[in-house]
């Protein structure tokens, strides 16, 4: 018997129990059709890479099952075909290798490799003593050589090693010592000018532009090169700075229409996210539908 994979989005907007019923639907249909299924995975609500249905992401599952020669995949595809809750489905036929790398990455074979190596060097360090649980010569060992350097500093006696304490009275004494410096230099105390440096980096913050109806990730990226960064950039921007920046990316771009973008963007910024809700519900893909127009 062939194997075969089907992975299908369900819209995310149905309550959980009316999703699951969803996908159970299509695992009794390939059971109905004496399909032998080897494993369903529910990889649950996952982004997507471009909006469907007005839709920015959906629950993702993937069933794996047997078939003879696929006489089932037809009729499956024209009952996902006429779902309207399914944003999408693609059914596809496996291969020796496939079905093997399916099997390994089930029975754990597959994204193992870098725990083990940790574990490997983790077992060596204990067999030095120089991690956790090891011998004298481990941690407490070095505490003791680093010791000595300690001592030569104060010229203590050798003997008191072991006698840690002691030298915290000296790092006490520092504050007091250094007290006077700071009277007498008086510009020394410009340690508040550092605030303004550690805030501008908030002014660069980068925003999830992915928030405007018709952005993907692909065009965040175009304009993120492109200097826009944040909602308010992207405002200040205007549909025809970045229809530039779309065009200078090449002819499949062409299709996208910035024009409402800079004012869902300023919308974002100001924070009117409700409205902004509401406004994408009522559009296409991030163009304004007709009704918008007239009004």
């Amino acid at each position: 018997m062939r194997q075969y994979e089907v992975t299908f989005v369900i819209d995310p907007v149905l309550p959980k129990n009316e999703i699951q019923d969803k996908a159970n639907v299509y695992i009794d249909f390939l059971k109905g059709k004496e399909c032998e299924i080897v494993n369903i995975d529910e990889l649950g609500l996952r982004q997507l890479a471009y909006p469907i249905k007005r839709r920015n992401s959906g629950v993702y599952y993937c069933v794996e099952f047997k078939n003879e020669y696929g006489a089932a995949i037809d009729e499956l595809e024209l009952e996902m075909r006429r779902d309207e809750q399914l944003l999408r489905f693609l059914t596809v036929s496996l291969d020796k290798f496939g079905v093997k790398y399916n099997q390994d990455k089930r029975d754990g074979k597959i994204g193992t490799v870098k725990k083990k190596s940790t574990e490997d060097k983790d077992g060596k360090d204990n067999k030095d003593g120089r991690g956790r649980g090891g011998n004298n010569r481990g941690s407490n060992g070095a505490a003791k050589s680093a010791a000595p350097k300690t001592d030569a500093k104060t010229e203590a006696p050798k003997d008191a090693v072991a006698k840690t304490p002691a030298a915290t009275p000296a790092a006490e004494a520092t504050p007091a010592a250094a007290a006077p410096v700071a009277e007498t230099t008086t510009p020394v105390a410009a340690t508040p000018a550092a605030t303004p440096a550690a805030t501008s980096t908030d002014a660069t913050a980068k925003d999830d532009l992915k928030k405007v109806e018709g952005v993907g990730p692909k065009i965040e990226q175009l304009m993120n090169e492109a200097g826009i960064l944040t909602f308010a950039q992207m405002a200040a921007a205007g549909p025809d700075k970045m229809k530039e920046i779309l065009a200078a990316a090449g002819t499949r771009f062409n299709r996208h229409d910035p024009t409402t973008w800079g004012d869902q963007a300023k919308m974002a910024a100001e924070g009117k996210w409700d409205e902004l809700k509401k406004w994408q519900d009522e559009m296409d893909g991030g163009k304004a539908t007709s009704s918008d127009e007239e009004e």
